[in-house]
């Protein structure tokens, strides 16, 4: 089984653990000494739903299920490919989701209350949505799109961030997309908001950003600057932290010079922000979704090929995979209000 190639055996794993190295080609990393239980979600196409199941239990039936969120209905809201948890002043725990839609109608971006599970707020944004993120104290949200719209003369500058920003701190933004303030990215896939650093850092064609945020006298966000990037070839495909260490995964997809799994740290030099330490850490061609639990556990999903870019499980690095039969995992996360 390709899996279990990637996985690599017991004692390979325990050569890593040792040597602090990497098994060439394996989604393996060193392994934690202490058990605990954690919770992953998932964005499960064939049913088009999030779902939450246990890291410690590889039975993800529906009788495991610790919590579901079902997309509406409706050509934007097809292929649920991002989500993400976070705390909010007004509505409380909330869960960020991207839907990447169809290329005429665009897909969606909306932030879900955790607790009614009734959308608080969704927007429709065009060139394949895949990624979401919320910008903390600011309340504004930023969602990646990997492509410009295929056809009709509306929303024709996809392929990049769009920042929707609400009229005060904390608040809803607004739903128009022509509203949001755009930054051009070719491919873009992922996007992540660093409250160490303040930071907002975002993956796609070709290179990893990180972006100041703008803020004007009175304290609003108006918008990005570029402070910083890394370069490689290939498009990137997600983008994560690593709970574990405080750095930065991104996936490179393909079989190209830099595909595979890369880690990087974000450091202040001085007088500028920089990435760090670039380390390939697999070489795993399509990889669509890679992370780490704060036990030092990673996860990842790997898919078969470029044309069938989803699996039935979600694969861990201390053994086994939690599975569902029929189902189509794209994206992986650990359930965490945390931001890094």
């Amino acid at each position: 089984m390709r899996r279990r190639t990637l996985l690599g055996s017991t004692a390979a794993a325990g050569v890593v653990a040792a040597t602090g190295g990497t098994v060439a080609g394996a989604l393996v990393a060193a392994e934690p000494a202490a058990a605990a239980e954690y919770l992953v979600a998932t964005t499960e196409q064939k049913t088009n739903d999030v779902l939450v199941f246990s890291h410690s239990n590889t039975s993800w039936s529906d009788a495991n299920v610790r919590w579901r969120w079902s997309a509406p209905t409706g050509s934007t809201w097809t292929n649920l490919s991002d989500v993400k948890r976070r705390p909010t002043a007004n509505w409380g725990d909330v869960v960020l989701v991207t839907a990447s839609g169809t290329a005429s109608a665009g897909g969606k971006a909306a932030m879900i209350d955790q607790s009614s599970k009734s959308v608080v707020w969704s927007a429709t944004v065009p060139g394949n949505p895949h990624a979401v993120e919320r910008i903390k104290n600011y309340g504004a949200i930023v969602v990646a799109s990997s492509r410009a719209r295929q056809y009709s003369s509306s929303f024709a500058d996809g392929g990049g961030l769009s920042l929707f920003i609400p009229s005060s701190n904390g608040g809803k933004p607004g739903t128009s997309y022509s509203g949001s303030v755009k930054y051009g990215f070719e491919g873009a896939h992922g996007v992540l908001y660093d409250t160490s650093s303040g930071l907002l850092l975002a993956v796609g064609k070709g290179e990893l950003r990180a972006y100041h945020l703008v803020v004007n006298s009175s304290g609003h966000l108006t918008g990005l600057k570029l402070a910083c990037k890394t370069t490689f070839s290939g498009t990137g495909h997600d983008l994560q932290p690593d709970y574990a260490s405080g750095k930065f995964f991104y996936t490179v997809g393909g079989t190209g010079t830099n595909h595979g799994v890369w880690e990087v740290s974000l450091l202040y030099a001085g007088s500028s922000w920089v990435f760090s330490g670039k380390k390939r850490i697999s070489t795993a061609t399509y990889v669509k979704a890679y992370g780490s639990l704060p036990n030092g556990v990673r996860f990842y999903v790997d898919a078969p090929s470029e044309s069938q870019y989803w699996t039935t499980s979600v694969g861990f690095s201390s053994g086994g995979s939690g599975s569902r039969s029929g189902a189509k995992f794209y994206k992986a996360r650990y359930w965490t209000t945390a931001f890094v």
